[in-house]
């Protein structure tokens, strides 16, 4: 049943979502995207690992988005998460709707259509967002914990993981080029003995991330074009010239060599090809119709749900009897309060490093209780 609820909730989105309640949705979110770009030319890779974070956790629903408290983890607070950046942008987004268009443009078609705008902005190629999502009322750091994939993680792994959402090899490939090839990743997730790195590319990652440099330190993604999207990551990957031992495997695993060879010899396939992806990860998972709210804020839950105990989600208040649709593709609320998680890759990366350990909390939620948000 589940597996039937995502096609159709993404059926339910359309190109003229906001044509006739806030006309004006997607200029505004061009411009602000733009002016962004404009200040930091960093703000595409930002949103594009924003996108990847939230949807690929567990569906396109804004869940990343929302602030934790002192006595409520959320997903924000996830290990792979701690470095993702671009709320700020999003909230500026929000804050000009909001003006134009109260309560009518979601956080998660926000997301959604920003990081479209920066990756076409940024050399990437146009592709089509439909719209009509709807935020989530549930944020889980335990999902983010165990469902992102790590810096390091194992080729078949990481292939399984995008086959479970839907994606083929080629698509996944693709969608790590587009995403790896602008940005900067910092120093501690580095392992250059993990496997074979190019010496002189190894040395010059050595003089940036070596000594005190290590906790602070930042490398480029593509040593040569770190702002334009292209497809310049496929000769970077075979030459062994990536930070991320991620990428350096794609290029020696037997299934996913050939993908990537393929698309080097073919460059103009990879534009096409990387929009098409684009377009599936938008709408993975995505919640619509009259299942969960559009956001106020995109950091708050309209209705946030007061505890008194620790737990590893933050929820918004709702009835028992409206527990269906509470996160993407309709997952029940008892199956994502849980007890806490052991350390993954990201905790054991950061404690390597001598790193804060990111807080855990732990702790059931109390019982629902309240009106369902409007």
């Amino acid at each position: 049943l589940l597996g039937l609820l995502a096609p159709l909730a993404s059926a339910q989105l359309s190109r003229e979502f906001y044509k006739a309640s806030c006309p004006d949705a997607e200029k505004i979110v061009a411009a602000v995207i733009e002016k962004k770009l404009k200040e930091d030319p960093g703000t595409a890779a930002g949103l594009l690992r924003l996108l990847f974070h939230d949807c690929f956790a567990n569906g396109c629903d804004a869940s990343i988005l929302i602030d934790p408290l002192s006595n409520q983890s959320a997903e924000k607070e996830a290990g792979p998460n701690i470095s993702v950046r671009g709320f700020e942008v999003i909230d500026d987004i929000k804050k000009e709707l909001e003006a134009k268009c109260p309560k009518t443009v979601s956080c998660a078609d926000i997301v959604a259509l920003g990081t479209r705008d920066a990756v076409r902005i940024s050399g990437g190629p146009a592709y089509e967002v439909p719209t009509g999502r709807r935020d989530s009322l549930v944020s889980n750091r335990e999902e983010a914990d165990n469902n992102l994939p790590g810096p390091d993680i194992p080729i078949p792994k990481l292939t399984s993981e995008f086959l479970s959402r839907g994606f083929t090899p080629e698509e996944m490939v693709v969608l790590l080029a587009g995403g790896h090839s602008i940005g900067k990743v910092r120093c501690i997730f580095i392992e250059p003995d993990a496997t074979p790195m190019d010496p002189g590319y190894q040395a010059s990652i050595s003089k940036l991330c070596d000594g005190p440099n290590r906790d602070t330190g930042f490398v480029n993604m593509d040593e040569h074009n770190p702002n334009v999207i292209d497809s310049s990551y496929f000769a970077n990957v075979l030459a062994k010239k990536m930070p991320l031992t991620v990428d350096r495997l794609l290029g020696l695993d037997s299934k996913t060599t050939p993908i990537i060879k393929n698309m080097l010899n073919k460059p103009n396939d990879f534009m096409p090809t990387f929009a098409k992806a684009m377009e599936k990860l938008s709408v993975l998972k995505v919640i619509t119709g009259k299942d969960g709210e559009i956001r106020k804020s995109c950091s708050e839950f309209n209705n946030p749900m007061p505890s008194t105990g620790g737990s590893v989600i933050r929820i918004s208040s709702a009835n028992p009897e409206d527990l269906e649709g509470l996160s993407s593709g309709g997952t029940q609320v008892a199956g994502i309060v849980s007890q806490g998680t052991k350390d993954p890759w990201h905790v054991k990366t950061l404690k390597a490093a001598g790193a804060a350990h990111p807080k855990k909390v732990t702790g059931r939620h109390p019982k629902l209780r309240g009106a369902h948000p409007q």
